[in-house]
């Protein structure tokens, strides 16, 4: 049975036996990560709505470039759950794992929403459903509130 969270305007679905860790601050922005049991994960951060979607998207590239500097980033463009999505996909090597990573980013009319999920390539694979379950959950209640 899925969990749920549901704070600062966002409602998601979760596996059980994930962590959540959430940085609330009074400010903007705000970020609640979901950790599977092993290595993989997936991290939201809501930003106000008026930020720019590429530049978040450059941001949170970069964050992960000084961390691991060999990345390789090819740009996406999807429709997932009628919203249009921006977005990199990423891959490094961390010791001797192939690591993959996605972040996508949407604007709704009361935030900026960008996610980032990655794993270890062979993880990465089994838990790409688990991660776009996530993500569908969380954009049917945002598509919703924009109708």
């Amino acid at each position: 049975m899925p969990l749920v969270y549901k704070q600062f305007g966002v409602e998601l679905m979760y596996p059980e036996g994930w962590t959540i860790t959430e940085e609330m601050t009074d400010d903007w922005p705000r970020t609640v990560t979901l950790q599977s049991p092993n290595t993989s994960f997936w991290t939201l951060t809501a930003y106000p709505a008026n930020y720019k979607i590429l530049e978040l998207i450059d941001f949170h590239v970069d964050s992960l470039r000084e961390e691991f500097p060999d990345l390789e980033v090819l740009e996406s463009k999807e429709e997932f759950v009628d919203a249009r999505l921006t977005g990199v996909d990423i891959c490094f090597f961390y010791l001797d794992l192939l690591v993959e990573a996605k972040i996508r980013a949407m604007r709704t009319p009361s935030m900026t929403l960008v996610w980032h999920y990655q794993g270890e390539s062979r993880e990465f694979e089994a838990m790409e459903p688990v991660f776009s379950a996530i993500a569908t959950s969380m954009l049917r209640t945002q598509v919703q509130r924009a109708e």
